[in-house]
């Protein structure tokens, strides 16, 4: 997916970095003990951080599990439980809007690849689409609404950036409690536009070069893939209001056994993440560790 929401490692403790790898884990075994062994490489720090999120005060139990990445000795992971599943159906759903998102902007022998991996896929979608029709119907109505601004070339950062925003918050449909769900839905609707937006910086450069759409080629004027000094202060200042309120809703969550690996990833590593992609080495994971910078 995106990568972006991750905690800054040198910031947990040991505890709490063990229980994110399992975390990370128990995703990776449940996507494929749900949908088999291809959708495993739909796993991705977003929907760790979405499945800690949705825990429950009393979450599921730790394991020992041996894998391909790690055929001889066991590591500790996350057994089964409501959140790894509801994470796992989201990330196939997601990831295969995704994949097909990327066939579409692509073309030869690229396109045909990212065809194929939808079509290994597909079966996994539909299951997973079954199991959650509200966020799957979410996800094909906003995305269908983004390609059409896209084809119309919006220069609207917020009109665009509020499309993806909408589909992370139709994740807390399934929340029984009103208030709770409504303060989720703020949360998710902010982190979903922090995702588009920094993506969309992420990518400006290669958009460029290639002509692909992206609404900060539009609204702004870069050259050679950056952004000036001024539009990037006007950008960074949309997202810093993003993160205050996401932010400001996480603050109203009850606690659980998650709870500080998500405050790290909300008030360090989405600042990070930030920082490392404006300033253009969000490859370099280093960087992005030790950088604590405000968004």
């Amino acid at each position: 997916m995106y990568g972006y929401v991750r905690p800054v490692k040198g910031e947990l403790k040991i505890r709490e970095y063990e229980l994110f790898r399992g975390v990370y884990c128990g995703l990776c075994h449940e996507l494929a003990r749900r949908y088999g062994p291809v959708s495993r490489f739909l796993v991705n720090y977003d929907f760790t951080f979405l499945a800690m999120l949705l825990a429950g005060a009393e979450e599921g139990k730790c394991c020992s599990r041996r894998c391909v990445a790690h055929p001889i000795r066991p590591v500790r992971c996350l057994g089964p439980c409501d959140s790894l599943s509801t994470a796992a159906d989201m990330t196939v759903i997601l990831g295969w809007w995704k994949l097909a998102d990327s066939a579409d902007d692509s073309r030869g022998i690229q396109a045909a690849g990212w065809k194929a991996a939808c079509a290994m896929l597909k079966r996994a979608y539909k299951k997973a689409a079954a199991q959650r029709p509200g966020f799957a119907g979410a996800v094909r109505e906003n995305l269908q609404a983004l390609r059409s601004l896209e084809r119309e070339n919006c220069s609207s950062v917020d009109e665009t950036a509020d499309k993806f925003a909408l589909i992370l918050r139709s994740i807390a449909q399934g929340e029984a409690d009103a208030a709770r769900r409504r303060t989720l839905e703020q949360l998710l609707y902010h982190l979903g536009r922090i995702i588009y937006i920094l993506d969309a910086v992420d990518d400006l450069a290669e958009d460029e070069r290639t002509g692909a759409y992206n609404p900060l080629r539009f609204r702004f004027a870069p050259e050679q893939g950056k952004l000036s000094p001024e539009d990037e202060r006007t950008l960074r200042t949309g997202l810093q209001m993003s993160h205050n309120a996401l932010a400001g809703a996480f603050a109203l969550l009850g606690e659980n056994p998650y709870s500080g690996i998500l405050s790290n990833t909300v008030y360090l590593g989405l600042p990070a993440a930030a920082q490392a992609v404006f300033s253009g080495v969000w490859r370099a994971p280093a960087r992005l560790h030790k950088d604590r910078s405000s968004l």
